[in-house]
């Protein structure tokens, strides 16, 4: 055979292996996942429709609950604002570095989850509100964009937003939950072509302003509830204009109540417009989604958490557990309802992982995605701790460990008494003792602050 036509037909051989091998490499190359986390403000589990009532309505966030993952046991770090969200965004127990209350801050020398994603090539975005002292979002080097309260509150006014803008504040006439709506619409159209990952940060349904001190409303409301007529707590209207009334008929003599409602109505439309604008760009498919409260409801607000016992601030599971949901089609299964203990410290981890994006050491939470597959069996926490105020508190498997100043122990099994109501303590001994050592073992790895609930919002 003639050597030229051989030396062509092995210089043709050799590139059709080259492009099969780059076709392959390329191929086979990771797909960085779209992520949107959407957080809400003191919003019960009894007010979303997918768990356990259907006196309110919510048909986007029960619409993400059926594209993936409905945690019915998703815990927060602390029953409170501020320390919850900086769990969040560390991917660590915030008693880790003495954010114990509304007044602390999250250190800026802790690796924080955007500025990870930033940093393995994402588009950041925080649209909302801020509550951590020290540096505001424009100044840690987390955020490529930031529209969020101009300092850290735990209030955002609802008709008329102050908000800060990349540092620079600015006003809008324009209904908190709407405009949040509408800039995460705005961030996705205009990042749909790169990775990106988006925080927004609902105010809603938080009080507007403090009208009267929450503990006394407390006190009041479990009186009157168990007198048998709810109150009609007193606080400045939170309802969009016009939404009010379309639920005043159904909360007759209670208008506080139909208030909240319909200020809940509308953050479930706002979350089905970030879902419809997801699909809009065609990415819906490549978008992991989560949406979790930062602790329950409360009397004040009349935001509502039964059948779990108790309010924020509290080690009971009104305090802790929350509205919690993921999706991210095409590998967490959707419908889902996953019942094992989740920690909102745990999307971090899980977010780093289906990116891969390099997790910082000694994170709290872990990767979810193994477990909700069914690759892993066991549950994806040993055991979950809690503290505010000296009161803490264990989840393990089914118990739930309760450890409240100046009262007995209390020891519950949620699998049959969700509402915690039947103390097992005194029939449980050697397990009460192991759970409250294991909790002692976990805060002695705290630094030695003193926990304080002197801020109530």
């Amino acid at each position: 055979m003639n050597f030229d036509i051989m030396n062509k037909i092995s210089l043709l051989g050799m590139i059709i292996i080259l492009l099969s091998i780059l076709t392959f490499a390329h191929a086979v190359e990771p797909t960085k996942p779209n992520i949107v986390v959407m957080l809400v403000d003191d919003l019960g589990s009894g007010d979303v429709s997918c768990l356990f009532s259907k006196q309110v309505q919510t048909p986007n966030i029960d619409r993400l609950a059926n594209m993936g993952v409905k945690f019915t046991s998703g815990y927060v770090t602390v029953p409170l604002c501020g320390p919850s969200r900086a769990g969040f965004f560390s991917g660590r127990y915030p008693q880790r570095f003495q954010f114990v209350n509304n007044s602390g801050g999250i250190p800026t020398d802790l690796p924080l989850f955007p500025s990870v994603m930033r940093e393995s090539g994402y588009r950041t975005g925080l649209i909302g509100k801020w509550h951590s002292s020290g540096p505001m979002p424009h100044e840690r080097g987390c955020f490529d964009e930031s529209l969020c309260s101009p300092k850290s509150s735990p209030f955002i006014d609802f008709h008329h937003p102050t908000l800060s803008r990349n540092g620079v504040v600015e006003q809008s006439d324009v209904y908190s939950t709407d405009l949040f709506a509408h800039e995460a619409e705005t961030f996705i159209e205009k990042n749909k072509n790169q990775p990106f990952f988006l925080t927004v940060t609902f105010n809603a349904p938080h009080i507007l302003k403090v009208i009267k001190s929450a503990q006394l409303i407390r006190k009041e409301y479990d009186a009157s509830v168990a007198a048998g007529h709810p109150i009609d707590v007193p606080k400045v209207p939170m309802a969009r204009p016009g939404d009010l009334e379309k639920f005043t008929a159904q909360f007759p003599g209670d208008v506080a109540r139909a208030d909240t409602v319909a200020t809940i109505f509308a953050l479930d439309q706002a979350v089905g417009r970030i879902l419809d604008k997801l699909k809009q760009t065609g990415l819906d498919q490549k978008t992991m989604v989560f949406f979790f409260g930062d602790n329950g409801g409360h009397p004040e607000n009349r935001s509502e958490n039964l059948p779990l016992r108790d309010y924020k601030w509290s080690m009971y599971e009104g305090g802790i557990r929350v509205p919690f949901i993921a999706a991210y089609p095409g590998v967490f299964p959707a419908g889902l309802t996953f019942s094992q203990p989740v920690s909102s410290m745990d999307i971090f981890a899980t977010c780093a992982a289906q990116s891969g994006s390099k997790v910082p050491g000694n994170l709290d939470g872990i990767d979810l995605t193994p477990h909700l597959t069914g690759i892993k069996k066991s549950p994806p926490h040993e055991a979950l701790f809690f503290s505010l105020g000296g009161d803490g508190a264990v989840r393990m498997d089914q118990w739930k460990l309760v450890l409240i100043k100046g009262e007995p122990t209390q020891l519950f099994d949620l699998t049959v008494d969700e509402g915690e109501k039947h103390n097992l303590a005194t029939s449980n001994p050697e397990l009460v003792a192991s759970l409250t050592e294991r909790w002692k073992n976990w805060y002695k790895e705290m630094p030695a602050v003193k926990d304080s609930q002197s801020e109530k919002k």
